[in-house]
């Protein structure tokens, strides 16, 4: 949630939750809810939307793509890609103006599927991983394309890789991966191929990382902390109360209760000075 400061009044804006290119949007949820975008950028040259995404560990999620267009001959699908694989595809309804697909599922064979959650990516110290990091880590991405359709094949062609490991000394800010949560049984399925037509009518790409990362590197905005103000005594210094000064100390009863005041000054003047401003350390990582 980013924020403006006008005078003494804060105003919060909600990021967006959805990305959006002509009659196409898609977005990600969790927990039934879309998740905030980030740094949204839109290339119209290559139909092309790319944003930033909080992910949690452990969290499952699904991936939902809508199609505002109206009804027409063309064959139209969507299709998603997880951390640079290929998963599966929908195809929109031709006859049903905004409709929407979903993803939230991968299959493991014709009967078996598991839901999609974001995982931890596993650290090591072997020398083969220092640059062997793929590119697309990191990433989801849905590619609405024109399609022809082909033959029937069995799910289980369509295994989705989810071991993923990343060096210690890597570079990128790569925590998180795609995984896969419990298996659910289904009626037996086949898939049916479908080859694009042309360069994708829309792509979207969701880069997903550790919450705190996305902080640290500027990508969500973090409201900068209260100054608390410290309270101070005021004492009348007028001349009535000089002028009367010998008066008002030789009275023991006003004496000791201005000795207790200007004792509990004293009290309060040192603890302000002991407090100690809360500082906030970040290291700014490599979030490409």
């Amino acid at each position: 949630m980013a924020q403006t400061s006008s005078h003494s009044c804060t105003v919060f804006i909600t990021p967006p939750t959805m990305l959006k290119l002509q009659e196409y949007t898609a977005w990600i949820s969790v927990d039934g809810q879309p998740l905030d975008t980030y740094s949204v950028e839109t290339s119209l040259a290559t139909n092309e939307v790319t944003c930033w995404i909080p992910s949690e560990a452990g969290k499952e999620f699904s991936v939902h793509c809508q199609n505002s267009s109206a009804s027409g001959l063309d064959t139209i699908g969507a299709f998603v890609y997880i951390d640079g694989q290929g998963c599966h595809g929908n195809l929109f309804e031709r006859w049903n103006m905004n409709h929407t697909v979903k993803f939230s599922h991968a299959f493991v064979s014709d009967r078996i599927t598991k839901p999609f959650v974001f995982s931890t990516v596993r650290l090591t110290d072997e020398d083969e991983f220092v640059d062997a990091t793929s590119a697309d880590l990191g990433q989801i991405q849905v590619r609405v394309c024109k399609v022809v359709l082909g033959e029937h094949y069995n799910p289980a062609q369509n295994q989705l890789q989810t071991e993923h490991k990343v060096h210690e000394r890597s570079k990128k800010a790569v925590t998180h991966c795609v995984g896969l949560g419990e298996e659910t049984m289904i009626p037996p399925t086949m898939l049916r191929k479908s080859h694009c037509i042309g360069q994708p009518l829309a792509k979207f790409t969701f880069k997903y990382r550790d919450r705190n990362l996305l902080k640290a590197n500027g990508i969500i905005p973090v409201p900068a902390p209260l100054k608390r103000k410290a309270s101070q005594e005021i004492i009348d210094l007028t001349v009535n109360d000089v002028q009367a000064g010998s008066s008002r100390f030789n009275d023991p009863v006003r004496g000791e209760h201005n000795l207790q005041r200007t004792k509990e000054t004293e009290r309060r003047s040192k603890k302000v000075k002991q407090e100690q401003k809360p500082g906030v350390f970040v290291e700014v990582i490599d979030l490409t």
